[in-house]
Order: structure tokens, then sequence, then C-alpha cells
């Protein structure tokens, strides 16, 4: 609508994995963690994007590699949770399906153990991003076997 106005409630700028309440909320943002654009909305002028932070590649922590595991007491319905938020986030899920490197049909644990370090690999590898609503830890040791590499 050129040349036209109008006033718009924007209810969240950023989306959040740690925002209480149904997961749906937290997707309401109009930019993901590292101020990329979730989707285009005509918000930002003449087509800019923001610079992503650190460059928009992550980069292996100070005293080594990370990843983001599943605690030891997270229930399985939790982990399911966290598979079906993290495969709706544009978050590679195909090696956990079926004849996937990583597929491991009874064991929602080692699915989880992909998925909720994938999106916290691909969104920076914030600390913030490997929260799942207190169901997950970061760790320094490699959850990676067989030929399934995380």
């Amino acid at each position: 609508m050129p040349n036209r106005r109008f006033e718009a409630y924007i209810f969240a700028l950023f989306n959040e994995n740690q925002k209480p309440g149904p997961i749906a909320e937290r997707n309401w943002g109009l930019f993901r963690l590292d101020f990329t654009p979730v989707y285009e909305s005509g918000v930002l002028r003449s087509g800019q994007r923001p610079a992503p932070v650190g460059g928009g590649v992550p980069k292996p922590a100070v005293g080594g590699q990370k990843w983001c595991v599943p605690k030891a007491d997270a229930s399985n319905q939790a982990l399911q949770a966290n598979i079906n938020y993290v495969c709706s986030q544009n978050v590679d899920c195909k090696p956990i399906q079926p004849g996937g490197t990583c597929f491991a049909p009874n064991d929602v644990r080692a699915l989880a153990t992909y998925a909720m370090n994938a999106y916290y690999q691909a969104n920076g590898r914030h600390d913030y991003n490997c929260d799942f609503s207190h169901t997950a830890v970061i760790t320094s040791t490699n959850p990676s076997h067989g030929n399934c590499r995380i």
C-alpha cells in the first residue's frame, strides 16, 4: 500500500524461547535474537538487512566447543516438545527423520540431543538458546555417537 500509513501493534520484536506459557507465544517476534528478520514484513527500509551479531558466523566458545544437551531429569514429553519446537524453526531436522544419520526411532533423548544442539548452534551459541524451559544444559563433552555427528 504505497503512500499509506496505518497503525500497528507489535507484540514482540524478538522470538524468544524462555517466555513462559504456550510455545506459540514464543514465536511472534519480527526478528531472531541475532537480529535477522524472521520473515519479510516490510519493517526495514529499502530492503536493508541488519548485520547479524558477530558477522553471522557462530564462533567456537573460548576454551573449546560447547554443545546443548538435555538435562538428565528432562521428561520424554518435554524433550518431544523441544523437538517439535526446534523443527518448526527452520532448523534442519532431516538427520533425525527416518533414514537420517541420527534417526533413533525409540530414543527421544537422542533425537532431542540432536535437535536442541542444532538450534543452539544455528542461533549463535548463546547460553539463552540452550534453555528449553529449563530442560537443557551446556556441555563441553561432544554428544556425537556412531555416524551421528552433532
